[in-house]
């Protein structure tokens, strides 16, 4: 296991794209949080601000609106692209043959590989969004205090969110063996499908009082892991709290996971 670990820790810091990536995640993310906080400095300074702007700034702006529960999280989205890369790199250029005769061992390899670049993805994450933060500090510190419980909160559902996506994409990859089929599906399934089946069941009349359902679709449920706005009465009520979204989109990413490893056992490489 030590063996895969080293390995893949080689790996993703000799990729390009990790470096890429990881740069692109922060200069996106600490710029959406300067451009927001500057924007909101230069409307509270010259018309004035009321008590219901303050409610949940200070997270919105560390989390480049995701914490609004409207936005989808630009950093998180990126990262996880590193997420399919680890196995699509594998699949796509031939290289799994090589990492299984190098290691031996397909448990160690599948394990090092979400652990590796699951702790990659929490550190850029969380860098990210002390950095938003700071910069929040600089810009909004006459209007509100940024670094508050509620924020730190925030910023820890936000790094898990991202190891979850991350760890979403890179078991679907597995699954799928297509990085390009991956790279799609991670984008259009939250952007497009989730949009159109709401919008189904708005629709149709014979649909329109089920639409408490909604609320389990993955990406809508994980969306509430970071949501500030809008309040939950319980678990799995209608909006779900960020426990019951934790839930459901943990519970799709160990699903993925699962059949992930099963088929990675099982499969000829």
């Amino acid at each position: 296991m030590r063996a895969a670990f080293a390995y893949e820790w080689v790996r993703i810091r000799t990729i390009r794209s990790t470096w890429w990536l990881t740069a692109l995640a922060v200069v996106f993310g600490v710029g959406i949080s300067t451009l927001f906080s500057w924007a909101i400095h230069h409307d509270f300074t010259s018309s004035g601000i009321n008590e219901s702007d303050l409610d949940g700034l200070a997270p919105i702006v560390t989390t480049q609106l995701s914490a609004s529960g409207h936005v989808p999280s630009v950093v998180c989205f990126i990262l996880a692209i590193l997420g399919i890369f680890a196995w699509g790199h594998e699949y796509r250029h031939g290289m799994i043959r090589a990492s299984l005769t190098a290691l031996n061992s397909r448990s160690a390899l599948w394990t090092a590989k979400y652990v590796v670049v699951g702790i990659w993805v929490a550190v850029v994450a969380t860098v990210t969004m002390l950095l938003s933060a700071l910069v929040a500090t600089i810009f909004l510190h006459d209007f509100v205090t940024v670094f508050t419980a509620q924020t730190w909160g925030v910023i820890g559902r936000q790094v898990l969110y991202g190891v979850l996506l991350t760890w979403l994409a890179m078991a679907f990859t597995s699954v799928t063996r297509s990085q390009a089929f991956a790279l799609v599906s991670i984008f259009l399934w939250p952007l497009l499908i989730e949009v159109l089946i709401t919008f189904f069941f708005q629709l149709v009349p014979g649909l329109r009082d089920h639409t408490e359902v909604l609320r389990f679709l993955p990406f809508s449920a994980g969306s509430r892991m970071v949501d500030v706005l809008t309040s939950s009465s319980g678990t799995f009520s209608d909006p779900l709290s960020a426990l019951g979204g934790t839930i459901v989109f943990g519970g799709l990413a160990a699903a993925v996971m699962v059949a992930s490893y099963a088929l990675f056992e099982k499969r000829d490489a």
